[in-house]
C-alpha cells in the first residue's frame, strides 16, 4: 500500500507536497496509535483486539476504490496507520508474553527476519498486474481478512497484556539525550524515504516494476547492513557507529541526488545502501540507550524512544515532499543530508560531554525492529512480562494498564549496572 498510493496519485497529477501530507496521515496515525492501542488490547484481550483492527483496515482499505482525494486518502491513512500501530503492538506483545527468557533473542531474530522480508515481497505484488483498476486494493483488503483466520483459530485464550509503562520524554533526555535526538532525526530521515521512494521512481521514469524494486530493495539491505553494524557497535564508542551509519547514508545520498539517470540496478543497489545504513540506525541508539539505564527501565525507555521516532516520521514526509517540490525528484535525497548534518554535529559534541560505557559493562547488540512499543519486551535484557506489575512498582507507578503510566523521579546520572 505505500507503494501502490503515491504512484495512483503522481498518476492522477497530485503534487509532490500532497502526496508527503497523504504519507504524514499514516505517520501520524501510527503515533497515535502507539500511544492509545495497548490499552485497548488490554481491556479487550488480543484476540478481540486483532479481529478489531484487522477488519477495520480491510473495511478502510476499500476506501480507496471510491476515488482519489487528498483529504479523503489522508483521513484513511490516518486511520490505517492507528490500526496498523495496533496490529504490529498485538504481535510484538503476543510473541513476548508467550516466550521464554532464555530464547527471546533467537525468537527475536526470527521474527524480524519474515517481517523484513514480508515488507520486501508486498511491493512485488505490483508487478502482477497494471496499476490501472482496483485489483490492488482488493487484494490488500483480502490480505487482511484472511489474517484474521489464524488468530480465530488459535486454541487457548489471551496472553500477557502488553506494558504501557513510558517515561516522559524529558526524562528520557535526561539519562540519554543522543538516543532521543537519534530517533527524531532518523525519523525524519527514514519515514521520506520509505513513503516517497515510489514517487522518486516515477519522476525518474523507472514505472511501476522499478518503484516495486526500489522499495523492496530498501528492506532487503537492511537485512544485510545490520550485523556489521551491529558488530561494529558492539566494539566502539556506539554514538561513532551511529554517525559513520548517517554519514554513509548521507553519502549515498548524495549520489542519488547529484548523479545522471542510472540503470534501475544501479538505483537498486544504492538504495538498498540507504536501506541497510537508515534501518540499522536505530537498534544501534537502543543499544546505546540500554548502556546508560537500568534494565528493569529498559522497557519503558524504549517505548517512549519509538514516540520519538514515530515523531520524526510525522515531520519527515512533510518537510521532504517540499524539498521534492522546490528541487525536483533529488529533492529528496537532498533533504535527509540536511537532516543529518546538526545530528552528526550534536553527536560530535555529546562525545566531548560524556564518556562511553566500557565494552566490558554494556549489554550486546540485539536488532529490535521499531514496530511497536511492545517490541522491547521481548529484548533479552527487558523484564519478562510475567513481572510487569513488579516493573510499575518499582517505577512508582499504578500497574492498571487502562490508564497511562510515567516515570516520576528518573535518574538524571546512569548508576553502574
Amino acid at each position: 500500500m505505500t507503494t501502490l498510493l503515491p504512484l495512483k496519485m503522481q498518476e492522477a497529477g497530485f503534487t509532490a507536497f500532497e502526496i508527503g501530507t497523504m504519507a504524514a496521515g499514516f505517520s501520524g496515525g501510527f503515533l497515535f496509535g502507539c500511544i492509545w492501542a495497548p490499552h485497548l488490547v488490554a481491556r479487550i484481550g488480543h484476540i478481540r483486539a486483532f479481529s478489531v483492527f484487522a477488519a477495520a483496515m480491510a473495511a478502510l482499505t476499500l476506501g480507496f476504490a471510491i476515488g482519489i482525494d487528498l483529504y479523503f486518502w489522508t483521513a484513511l491513512r490516518f486511520l490505517i496507520g492507528i490500526c496498523f500501530a495496533g496490529l504490529l503492538n498485538i504481535s510484538d506483545s503476543w510473541i513476548s508474553g508467550e516466550t521464554e527468557k532464555s530464547v527471546r533473542g533467537r525468537v527475536l531474530s526470527v521474527y524480524m527476519v519474515l517481517y523484513k522480508l514480508a515488507q520486501a515481497a508486498g511491493p512485488v505484488l505490483l508487478t502482477f498486474g497494471e496499476l490501472t483498476g482496483n485489483w490492488q486494493v482488493m487484494l490488500i483488503s483480502a490480505l487482511f481478512s484472511l489474517s484474521l483466520l489464524p488468530v480465530a483459530l488459535r486454541h487457548g485464550g489471551n496472553p500477557t497484556a502488553p506494558s504501557t509503562v513510558r517515561m516522559r520524554m524529558i526524562d528520557v533526555f535526561r539519562v540519554t539525550p543522543m538516543s532521543v535526538v537519534g530517533c527524531i532525526t532518523l525519523g525524519m530521515m527514514v519515514s521520506p524515504i520509505m513513503n516517497l521512494m515510489p514517487l522518486f521512481a516515477a519522476e525518474v521514469g523507472l514505472g511501476v516494476a522499478g518503484a516495486a524494486t526500489l522499495v523492496a530493495s530498501i528492506q532487503v539491505g537492511a537485512l544485510v547492513i545490520q550485523w556489521p553494524m551491529g558488530w561494529m557497535s558492539d566494539r566502539q564508542d556506539r554514538r561513532h557507529v551511529m554517525i559513520f551509519g548517517v554519514v554513509s547514508l548521507s553519502a549515498v545520498c548524495a549520489v542519488l541526488a547529484f548523479s545522471p539517470p542510472m540503470p534501475l540496478w544501479g538505483y537498486a543497489g544504492l538504495v538498498a545502501l540507504i536501506g541497510g545504513f537508515g534501518m540499522s540506525i536505530y537498534p544501534v541508539i537502543l543499544a546505546h540507550a540500554s548502556d546508560f539505564c537500568e534494565p528493569n527501565q529498559m522497557v519503558p525507555l524504549c517505548s517512549t524512544l519509538l514516540l520519538s521516532f514515530s515523531f520524526g516520521m510525522f515531520i519527515g514526509p512533510l518537510s521532504a515532499s517540499s524539498m521534492m517540490e522546490a528541487t525536483g525528484p533529488g529533492g529528496l535525497f537532498v533533504h535527509a543530508i540536511l537532516v543529518s548534518i546538526p545530528f552528526v554535529a550534536y553527536a560530535l559534541y555529546r562525545i566531548t560531554r560524556r564518556s562511553a560505557r566500557p565494552v566490558d559493562e554494556r549489554s550486546p547488540f540485539v536488532y529490535v525492529p521499531a514496530t511497536s512499543t511492545a517490541v522491547k519486551e521481548l529484548h533479552p535484557v527487558a523484564p519478562h512480562p510475567e513481572i510487569d506489575e513488579a516493573l510499575a512498582e518499582a517505577f512508582g507507578v499504578e500497574s492498571d494498564p487502562s490508564t497511562p503510566n510515567h516515570v516520576e523521579e528518573p535518574h538524571s546520572e546512569p548508576s553502574q549496572k
